[in-house]
């Protein structure tokens, strides 16, 4: 619903706000009078989802509670509140809406395991649940299914979501049912999801490997023989696993194959690999050995795998590589954040993140490159956690830039990060800005009641950066000071207005029904600043004679939700640079207030504000009933239209 507009007197201004209501003479408002909703009691409560399960990748569930009381009618505008007793639930309503209902929004949250989530919906003595499954992780394993005795191996497992990502972090449990050797009964999946342990095959059998995490089993056997085939290298001694081979470098990789120390000639191996290309097949030679050439155009882990089958025996062997690029072709260095403060004195707490990306021609991320970092051109005087930094498995290197003490231009810091040994670089730019921050104030058309005499307006106030980015944890104070007071009568036309008279700038020659005047704590006459808006009535300010300060703090400032507050209150914006204050004033000062709402903020020594003027608006339903006059239909300050006469 949209305000109903005064009349010219104060054309800007709107005289009311959709949505709740009134007390006083205008009667009972048919909306959430924002003491927390209606007293019927809830009888029970049906809780339903919008889907079946919960995908553990991030889905997003709507969970939908309905409140109903005696007979199953269900009950609008009816406090509910949600809890899970695992996941996340975001954006959950306080309140009921016309259909009784409330709803919230559940995901898997940081948890990626498969698990039965229960939410719970209250509302008084009533309660509800539903319970959904997380689904969609996945354990999957990579490694031999045949070891020989006495000889150790690699193998993995791997841990998805329900959307193909790795889960990293995850804890996994490993047993063998032979108790063979384990390099670890507890590992945790790295940032591909993998978790590698070495297995040592100490007793022959088949062997039962189960990997346990994420609400997940999975078991793999594993043929544990007298045969002995690994890879060795050119002098037939045990291939270290992990080695390194250069992109685009074809490499042989080189298979023994011995049954009881005895080489096994012509035996055919099938080799292959999770990533580039390998020959295949090739068959072992007088010394029981047989080779492949592995190459990739591109960086990344690999584990390469030799298989013998001879009938219904199939002998296995694995050993784990890493493809990397070793020729540097263009470095990426990026900031976070791109707009940093100032330190002050000793301080080292405003810093950026200096991340550099190493590649080489085809994009493929370098590994081992040493890239040394500058401050090519730094107004602030800021420094540089150190000098240099490796590149990992990804081809990143970072060091952190620490502000100094000298405020900058917009990108005035300008940051170089370069390859060892080579020319190749990357550039980046960040601020080092003191300037004021933004402040924006705003509201909607909605008001609703603390109770039957009083109203309670939300505003929302808005800090950025010069940047646009929000500002958490700024404390704000507020002003909610009078203006201008009115006085005079309303008149029912279409709805309860004043009829403007000549004080109106944009006078229409309507009958004179009102008058504007100047809040009386203003300095008085000289407009001495030192007396204004003091609270004290000073030689000169009391031109009505009525011996007071008209009208006095009369709208109170809260925090949203609060009962009480004062004309002026400090406040901290959350983590999306936000906070939501509310006015609360008495029905009968609508529409005979006009106050300026201000917003202050102090960084640095820099102070920053906003303000809007406007006169205190009310709700619709009270103004819209010829018959029901609303509580400001008198004005509080008198009604005749005489700025030096208190009547």
């Amino acid at each position: 619903m949209k305000f109903l507009k005064f009349g010219s007197l104060f054309a800007c201004a709107s005289l009311l706000a959709a949505c709740g209501g009134g007390g006083g003479s205008a009667g009972t408002s048919p909306f959430n009078s924002g003491g927390g909703g209606t007293t019927t009691a809830a009888a029970s409560i049906d809780v339903i989802a919008s889907a079946v399960q919960v995908g553990s990748g991030g889905d997003q569930v709507t969970i939908t509670a309905i409140v109903k009381g005696a007979g199953n009618v269900s009950l609008p505008t009816t406090a509910v509140s949600f809890a899970t007793d695992s996941g996340t639930l975001t954006s959950a309503s306080v309140l009921t809406d016309a259909s009784g209902a409330a709803t919230a929004t559940l995901s898997a949250g940081a948890d990626r395991s498969n698990r039965a989530i229960t939410v719970t919906a209250t509302s008084g003595n009533a309660t509800g649940k539903v319970v959904l499954p997380v689904t969609g992780t996945k354990l999957s394993y990579t490694g031999p299914t045949t070891v020989g005795l006495g000889k150790s191996a690699i193998a993995s497992v791997t841990a998805v979501d329900s959307k193909g990502a790795p889960i990293s972090g995850l804890t996994v449990a490993v047993t063998s049912s032979l108790n063979n050797g384990l390099s670890a009964t507890s590992i945790s999946t790295d940032a591909q999801g993998a978790a590698p342990i070495t297995y040592t095959a100490a007793t022959a059998g088949n062997d039962t490997l189960t990997f346990a995490g994420a609400g997940l089993t999975l078991a793999t056997s594993i043929q544990i023989s007298a045969d002995n085939f690994s890879f060795v290298d050119a002098g037939n001694n045990a291939l270290v696993p992990g080695m390194q081979i250069a992109v685009l470098n074809p490499t042989t990789l080189r298979v023994r194959y011995l049954v009881n120390n005895a080489p096994q000639a012509g035996k055919t191996v099938q080799f292959t690999s999770t990533a580039g290309t390998v020959t295949s097949p090739s068959v072992t030679d007088a010394n029981g050995v047989a080779s492949a050439v592995v190459t990739s155009n591109t960086a990344s882990p690999a584990t390469v795998q030799a298989t013998i089958t001879s009938g219904a025996t199939i002998t296995q062997t694995t050993i784990p590589i890493v493809f990397v690029a070793l020729a540097p072709s263009k470095v990426t260095l990026q900031v976070a954040p791109i707009s940093i403060g100032p330190n002050v004195g000793t301080s080292t707490t405003q810093q950026a993140r200096l991340l550099a990306t190493v590649v080489d021609v085809n994009a493929n991320p370098v590994a081992g490159a040493t890239v040394n970092f500058s401050r090519v051109v730094d107004p602030s005087g800021g420094n540089l956690s150190q000098p240099s930094a490796t590149t990992d498995s990804s081809g990143q290197a970072f060091v952190q830039f620490i502000a100094g003490a000298t405020a900058t231009a917009n990108n005035g810091v300008q940051v170089k990060a370069q390859v060892a040994g080579t020319a190749v670089f990357g550039t980046a730019s960040l601020s080092v800005n003191r300037s004021a921050l933004f402040i924006a104030l705003g509201t909607g058309n909605t008001i609703s009641n603390l109770d039957e005499q009083t109203y309670k307006k939300d505003w929302v106030v808005y800090v950025t950066d010069s940047n646009g980015v929000a500002v958490p944890n700024i404390t704000l104070t507020i002003k909610a000071l009078p203006l201008l007071y009115g006085k005079g009568t309303l008149s029912f036309g279409s709805s309860w207005t004043r009829i403007d008279g000549p004080n109106d700038p944009d006078f229409r020659g309507n009958a004179i029904n009102s008058i504007a005047c100047q809040n009386e704590d203003d300095g008085g006459p000289s407009q001495v600043a030192a007396n204004a808006y003091n609270g004290v009535l000073d030689p000169g300010e009391d031109r009505n004679g009525d011996g007071r300060l008209q009208p006095g703090n009369v709208i109170s400032v809260t925090a949203a939700g609060g009962t009480a507050g004062a004309a002026v209150g400090t406040f901290t914006t959350d983590t999306t640079g936000r906070a939501t204050i509310s006015l609360i004033y008495a029905e009968s000062f609508v529409p005979w207030v006009k106050i300026r709402l201000s917003a202050f903020a102090v960084v640095s020594g820099t102070e920053s504000s906003a303000q809007s003027d406007f006169w205190v608006v009310g709700s619709a339903p009270d103004f819209n009933n010829a018959t029901v006059s609303p509580a400001g239909q008198r004005s509080p300050f008198g009604t005749v239209l005489n700025c030096t006469n208190p009547n």
